[in-house]
């Protein structure tokens, strides 16, 4: 017996030696009644003894019941040659018994070696199981057997709980009754919340879940779920609070937005005023401004008119200087024509390919080709985004002096997207890079980048001019994250 076995109890102690004691009486048995048999003619029964002392000892041992067979049938096959005075029938019949109770030795051996097997694989799932696990009888409701785990959960030692009634820790009779009942009813048990009694007379609620075995053996797993009810009635209270809180501030929010609601009428109607008034001005501004023109294109006319009659040098320099300061006041009354326009309507997703050949299509490019290369590229813009490009291509044709092709096209940016417009001209010169988007600077274009600069101010987009002088003229127009976009086919890689 190993030291193992001794430690598991008085017992276990005592089940070892009785078994030992088993073996060795029909062992002697079996022999002496093969050494009686044989010396008194009766050759039938005496090999059926042997069966006995290999079963209990493959049933203790499994791991050497092979041995213990072979030693014991080798034993029977001496005493049949010593005593059967080498009867050939009779040795022949004891052979195959020798051969027989090896068999049953190996294969007892085997099944007991594998039973042993499981029975440590299923002793060790129950021992160290992370969830409580105890067994219990369905017939007198004593526990049977608990794990560790379990004892601790309930503050007990193991050995405190083991065939004790199952009311010591179930103590609710009520609850008790109906476990019961439901196991009685089917054969396995969902998870069921019983509450269930420690040994410092506290209540603990665990999850259980039972299972009906062979002999009214009842396996149960529970896990203690008693902080987590805890956590979830603090959530639900919390839950509560906050429910009454927002149904509390929704009201407030109602009662805010009727508020809101008369104050957006109230500006509904004071827009509608502004818009109304606008309009008149706009009407107003418009048919003085045509009035203006028609009033200035007589002047140019007249002025054409005194050149011709006129032949005193002084006078006509005089004339002609009027003449300039007329075409000066034509521009400017047509710049505030355009830069009444501009936010005069709400901005809009559009197309920047297709802007770019509506500006061109009313423009005489002569032998310059305008180049595209924008995919499906959309930006969110005022409603004068055409005049933006009709504005660069001219400029391109007025100063570019030997240009043959512009060419807008776009490159992605961490932070948006980047509209690139560039001809191969003669350039802008470093100095007046800058100047050039200013109101008060301008070479018989009037104030088109001007103009150009507001436009796109009005979503939030950019321009500048970065071409190298001798190479070309080349500007950037940057469109933040939140004002392009691509149509769904397309790809930004």
């Amino acid at each position: 017996m190993t030291p193992a076995e001794i430690v598991k109890g008085p017992r276990s102690f005592i089940g070892s030696i009785a078994g030992i004691a088993g073996i060795i009486i029909t062992s002697l048995f079996a022999i002496y009644s093969t050494i009686y048999s044989l010396t008194h003619g009766i050759y039938e029964v005496f090999p059926f003894l042997y069966f006995l002392p290999i079963i209990i000892f493959v049933y203790l041992y499994p791991n050497r019941g092979v041995i213990f067979s072979l030693i014991l049938s080798t034993i029977f096959l001496l005493l049949v040659y010593d005593f059967s005075s080498f009867n050939p029938t009779l040795i022949a019949v004891s052979t195959a018994w020798f051969v027989i109770f090896v068999t049953i030795g190996v294969v007892t051996s085997s099944f007991a070696e594998g039973l042993r097997t499981e029975e440590r694989k299923y002793r060790g799932i129950f021992e160290n199981s992370q969830a409580g696990i105890f067994t219990f009888d369905l017939s007198t409701l004593r526990i049977r057997e608990i794990n560790m785990k379990c004892a601790r959960m309930l503050m007990y030692e193991r050995d405190d709980l083991r065939e004790v009634d199952l009311s010591r820790i179930l103590a609710g009779p009520g609850e008790r009754e109906r476990f019961i009942q439901e196991i009685r009813t089917r054969i396995q048990t969902g998870d069921m919340e019983l509450h269930f009694t420690t040994r410092d007379d506290a209540t603990r609620q665990f999850l259980v879940s039972a299972s009906l075995g062979a002999n009214n053996l009842v396996i149960c797993s529970v896990i203690d779920i008693t902080e987590r009810k805890l956590a979830e009635k603090v959530i639900q209270k919390a839950r509560d609070d906050l429910e009454l809180r927002v149904r509390e501030r929704t009201d407030e929010l109602t009662r805010a937005n009727e508020i809101l609601k008369a104050e957006i009428q109230e500006r509904k109607r004071f827009e509608a005023a502004i818009q109304l008034a606008n309009r008149k001005l706009n009407t107003l501004s418009s048919i003085t401004r045509h009035d203006i023109l028609n009033q200035i294109t007589a002047i140019v006319m007249y002025l054409s008119l005194a050149e011709e009659v006129e032949t005193n040098p002084t006078v006509l320099e005089h004339l002609h200087k009027i003449d300039q300061i007329t075409q000066l006041i034509q521009k400017q009354i047509r710049f505030t024509r355009d830069y009444q326009n501009i936010g005069a309507s709400s901005p809009q997703w559009q197309n920047v390919a297709d802007t770019v050949e509506s500006a061109i299509k009313n423009l005489d490019t002569g032998t310059v080709r305008v180049e595209t290369e924008l995919g499906s590229l959309e930006i969110y813009a005022d409603y004068l985004l055409e005049k933006v490009f009709y504005n660069l291509v001219e400029n391109s044709q007025r100063h570019g002096e030997k240009i043959t092709v512009c060419r807008v096209s776009y490159k992605m940016q961490e932070d948006g997207v980047t509209i690139i417009y560039e001809d191969d001209g003669v350039g802008v010169p470093a100095a007046v890079k800058e100047k050039i988007f200013r109101r008060e600077y301008y070479r018989n274009t009037g104030y088109g980048l001007f103009l150009s600069l507001e436009i796109l101010s009005i979503t939030g987009l950019s321009i500048k001019e970065t071409g190298e002088q001798g190479k070309g003229a080349r500007f950037e127009i940057h469109v933040p994250k939140e004002a392009f976009r691509f149509d769904t086919h397309e790809t930004t890689t």
